[in-house]
């Protein structure tokens, strides 16, 4: 039995942020804040004024390096998702309310960062989408707060409660480094595969954090940590196929929005992985074991183990520990 311990944290240096990456990403992000404040400022009056906060992946520490793709004239594309709240809150006056249409609130959103790039923004539903021309994309969901309660500007749903600091709150609460790394690696996972597939479309990873949170297997090492919990939540899933949101709007089902076809693809691909990860620990040789995930489910950003037995390599662990040890002198020596 093989154990790819030390291979999972190697692909976990490949895909974490550096924290040079996280600088620009962070850089990128002040100068979109630095330029909707100035546009309001310049538009609109005091009370109208927008606050920001960080949310999702880039702010739990679970982003990860994306496969690089490439556009029509060959340049490299690396598509990182930051999300950027923007909130607007009732000042706390007598009859005082300036609260907006949800389409007046995304329009002034789209003004204040028209331009900011070569690329158009784009209207989304739940946000305004900058676009970067290295591949990234910054969205900007709009936010009403009044009385402490937090409202989503949804343009097909209204005004929906939402508070994206609980989620980072939940998860910061219960999150340790093994498990940041698992979260990283179904994120890897799901690059690799969404890449290669293009018509598929795996859960976000807002809702595989829930999913690896909710069914976290602690081990020592990372590749029985990871298969453990990959194998409860198929376990999770196959008994009824929902996710339900730990923060407001709480129990809210992630999942019911999904098509018969994608439930199935996803569940499909998830026992691929469970499949292939049971292999993995029923191989003897290093570099076969570590063949099978870099091949179905990594890609070739997971590294190759060595071309090695399990019983060779703890025999010559078992020797260098021997070796090392200090042996008593005898008796009067």
């Amino acid at each position: 039995m093989t154990v790819l311990h030390k291979e999972f944290t190697k692909y976990n240096k490949e895909i974490k942020l550096t924290s040079a990456r996280i600088d620009s990403l962070k850089k990128s992000r002040n100068d979109i804040k630095r330029k909707i404040r100035k546009w309001f400022k310049d538009n609109k009056p005091e009370d109208l004024q927008p606050k920001f906060h960080g949310q999702g992946s880039f702010e739990m520490g679970t982003t990860i390096n994306p496969i690089p793709v490439y556009d029509e004239n060959e340049n490299k594309l690396l598509k990182y998702d930051l999300d950027y709240g923007v909130y607007f809150i009732e000042k706390e006056k007598e009859d005082s309310d300036n609260k907006k249409t949800i389409e007046t609130w995304h329009n002034w959103v789209y003004s204040s960062v028209e331009n900011h790039t070569d690329k158009n923004p784009i209207r989304k539903t739940t946000c305004i989408r900058v676009l970067f021309n290295d591949g990234h994309h910054i969205d900007l969901p709009i936010y009403y707060k009044k009385e402490g309660i937090i409202e989503l500007a949804h343009k097909s749903k209204d005004w929906i409660l939402s508070d994206p600091k609980e989620f980072y709150e939940w998860f910061n609460n219960k999150k340790n480094s093994q498990l940041e790394r698992i979260v990283r690696y179904l994120k890897g996972w799901k690059n690799f595969h969404e890449w290669k597939n293009t018509n598929l479309k795996l859960p976000s990873g807002f809702e595989l954090t829930i999913l690896a949170t909710n069914n976290y297997f602690e081990d020592d090492n990372d590749d029985t940590a990871f298969r453990e919990t990959v194998r409860k939540m198929d376990e999770e899933l196959s008994k009824g196929f929902k996710c339900l949101r730990p923060t407001t709007p709480k129990d809210h089902d992630v999942f019911e929005d999904y098509s018969e076809s994608r439930k199935s693809q996803f569940l499909a691909t998830l026992k691929s992985l469970l499949n292939d990860l049971d292999r993995t620990k029923q191989e003897k040789n290093f570099k076969t074991a570590s063949e099978i995930l870099r091949n179905n489910q990594f890609g070739e950003r997971f590294p190759l183990g060595e071309d090695i037995e399990e019983e060779t390599k703890s025999e010559n662990l078992g020797k260098i520990i021997s070796s090392t040890l200090i042996k008593p002198k005898p008796y009067g020596a």
